[in-house]
């Protein structure tokens, strides 16, 4: 793993860890879908949150992260489009997985139901991929 020096950094990369592992628990030990892909889109967020703090030069961090103020700040499509504008690419593979995982948004917290548990599934392990390839990346 590769703990960012950045204090932010560090914060949303600690923080993806944990969602992922609590979006993992909650799929595995309550079966809850909806509850799963909510907690663990947060991990995808905070991971690349993490990367491009920490590519970013530190005289524009401040900025960057009140730009993350607000709903484009929970847009995966936004941060994608940050991380690329600092040059960096996404491997093919993880750009797939990254359009799986973008249709991701916080507001699943209104959406009540069982949820589709393969679905969920497939979401859990295609973000453990995401955040394995960002954690390498710092």
């Amino acid at each position: 793993m590769g703990m960012p020096t950045d204090v932010n950094a560090r914060l949303y990369y600690r923080v993806a860890h944990q969602r992922l592992q609590d979006g993992r628990l909650i799929l595995d030990r309550l079966g809850r879908a909806p509850a799963a892909i909510y907690l663990t889109g947060y991990a995808v967020e905070c991971i690349a949150k993490a990367l491009l703090v920490s590519i970013t030069p530190a005289k524009e961090r401040e900025a960057l992260i009140q730009s993350f103020r607000g709903g484009r700040g929970h847009d995966l499509t936004w941060i994608r489009a940050r991380l690329a504008e600092r040059g960096c690419d996404l491997p093919r593979n993880i750009a797939r997985d990254w359009a799986y995982v973008s249709s991701w948004s916080v507001d699943l917290r209104y959406q009540p139901g069982p949820g589709d548990l393969e679905e969920a599934v497939q979401f859990v392990k295609v973000a453990r991929v995401i955040v394995d390839w960002a954690d390498r990346r710092m």
